[in-house]
């Protein structure tokens, strides 16, 4: 007769049985809180932004024709740098949508290059503020048929991982093209991650940073990056060597596979 290693009853006793029922039954209730907590909290994050975004556009405008380009140019940084917290907030309910099976791909064709392009922009601002620079390298066109939504928000969080983990040093990526695949390098020179780390950097709520470092972060941005790949039938892979930075290499289908 065999024991149940979390109660020490045996498995047949009907005991250890309505233990075992209760136990996943608490645990099952728990998840579900934290997962309507989550959804609660992105809401909560993100439905403010929305009319400040919109004042914010409003005054860029205003401040467009009366030709002040200082405040111009200040207002359309604070625009993008509103746009990309209402992204991150946009995460949060990404990762409820996935852990409740209820994520679904919308496909539509799109220009990669011009998506990345906007990517990199977008995280210009936060590069220039720790000292990084940007640069690109991609043609002048890349059709592809995908999540366009999707793209976006991995784009986002690896772009936006090198330059918080690249140690205000130079961010490099690359857009390469095949018969069947895009390819996007988004190489930084930071800290690097050790092998250990790689293989856990992916899980939900993991960040591969030393212990009392102070770069914040829920850590699920490598998580829903993970989790959209698969969705897409696309593919990730990490390149890192302690002290000498992290290469992501995305693998992108020009097209969605069926089942997205």
């Amino acid at each position: 007769m065999k024991d149940n290693l979390t109660t020490g009853l045996p498995v047949d006793d009907p005991l250890s049985q309505a233990s075992l029922r209760q136990q996943i039954a608490v645990l099952t209730e728990s998840v579900a809180a934290r997962d309507a907590f989550l959804a609660v909290a992105a809401h909560e994050l993100r439905n403010p932004m929305t009319p400040i975004l919109a004042h914010v556009q409003r005054l860029a405008r205003i401040s467009a024709v009366s030709g002040d380009p200082e405040m111009a140019k200040g207002l359309k940084r604070l625009e993008r740098l509103v746009e990309h917290y209402i992204r991150r907030a946009t995460a949060l309910l990404e990762v409820s949508r996935m852990t409740t099976g209820k994520l679904v791909l919308n496909p539509e064709r799109f220009d990669l290059a011009d998506l990345l392009r906007d990517a990199v922009e977008a995280v210009r601002p936060a590069a220039l503020y720790v000292g990084s620079t940007l640069s690109l390298e991609a043609p002048d066109e890349c059709s592809v048929v995908l999540d366009r939504l999707a793209v976006e928000q991995i784009l986002d969080n690896l772009i936006s991982n090198a330059v918080k983990y690249g140690a205000g040093r130079p961010v490099e990526l690359i857009l390469s093209t095949g018969p069947a695949h895009a390819d996007i390098h988004v190489k930084d020179q930071g800290a690097g991650i050790s092998a250990a780390d790689q293989s856990r950097i992916f899980d939900r709520f993991e960040r591969a940073v030393s212990q009392g470092s102070t770069i914040g972060g829920f850590g699920v941005g490598l998580w829903v990056v993970g989790q959209l790949v698969d969705a897409m039938g696309a593919d990730i892979k990490v390149d890192s060597v302690v002290g000498a930075g992290t290469t992501f290499t995305l693998s992108l289908p020009l097209e969605a596979s069926r089942h997205t």
